[in-house]
Order: C-alpha cells, then structure tokens, then sequence
C-alpha cells in the first residue's frame, strides 16, 4: 500500500481501529492487546493530533459515540505527561502562552 493509499484509508482504519478497542474492552480481553501495539498506535494518533493543532484550530480529540469518559480522560492526560516528563503546573503554564491545542479561546466554553 502506497503512502497516499494509507492516508486516503485513514477513515476505514480508524473505524477498524475503534471497533477492536471497543470489541477488546467489551468481551475483556484487554490482555490480548499487547502494550507495545497499544503505546504504538497511541503515540501515532497523538502525534497526527498535535500536528494538526499546531497547524491551526485543533480538532476535537473523540469523534461521536465514542464513549469516552472523563475518567478516561484523565487516565490518558496523567500517562502522557508522565511519560514526558511534564508537571500539571506547567502544563498550565504552557497553554497560557501558546494556546496551541485549545478547542476553545482561554479555555472558555463553547
């Protein structure tokens, strides 16, 4: 598959992407997704979704019915600035002077 064929079937795999979570998580077999297969894809869609950001407005990062939690929310802000080595403080810190990543203006609502 050409570079432009995985990107023209970027819907596709993250409509197949979704269901297998979701198919993991529903039937438990979450030790069936290896780690190392989870913290790949995982790292992939954080990096589409920042450069994305940085080129303008960010997308809104859960698409419909995607179920998703606050809870699972804050599970996955805690891993990644763990993993990066970056403190909530200054993460605060960072949005104030860029903005970058904002759905909102100064973090308002909607």
């Amino acid at each position: 598959m050409s570079q432009s064929e995985r990107i023209a079937a970027f819907p596709e795999l993250a409509s197949d992407l979704a269901a297998a979570c979701a198919e993991a998580i529903e039937a438990n077999r979450l030790d069936d997704v290896p780690n190392d297969s989870l913290g790949q894809a995982f790292g992939a869609i954080v990096r589409l979704y920042a450069a994305k950001a940085q080129m303008g407005t960010a997308p809104r990062p859960y698409g419909r019915n995607s179920g998703v939690t606050v809870t699972d929310v804050a599970i996955g802000c805690t891993a990644l600035l763990e993993s990066a080595g970056i403190e909530v403080f200054e993460l605060g810190a960072w949005q104030s002077m860029s903005g970058i990543g904002r759905l909102t203006p100064q973090g308002g609502n909607s």
